[in-house]
């Protein structure tokens, strides 16, 4: 019964770790660079991949690319319906 108390503030300290860690520039590139391997009809391992290569690339690391990369995708989920 604690846990489930105390899980919404640790829900809402993870988010905000996240926009920390994830700008809203680095984000658009990603969903940039994924739209292209929409396009190119690139598998969705290698597409992902490719995302995250990119950003690690750019200094990021792999993690927060990996993260980054997931939330590309799911902007794009979204965008497509």
């Amino acid at each position: 019964m604690l846990i489930m108390r105390r899980m919404p503030e640790r829900v809402r300290r993870a988010l905000r770790s996240v926009y920390k860690l994830v700008s809203d520039d680095m984000l658009n590139m990603a969903v940039d660079w994924a739209r292209l391997t929409a396009e190119k009809k690139l598998a969705n391992g290698t597409s992902r991949e490719f995302v995250v290569e990119m950003l690690m690339a750019r200094g990021v690391s792999e993690s927060v690319a990996r993260l980054t990369t997931e939330l590309a995708v799911q902007l794009l989920k979204r965008e497509a319906r």
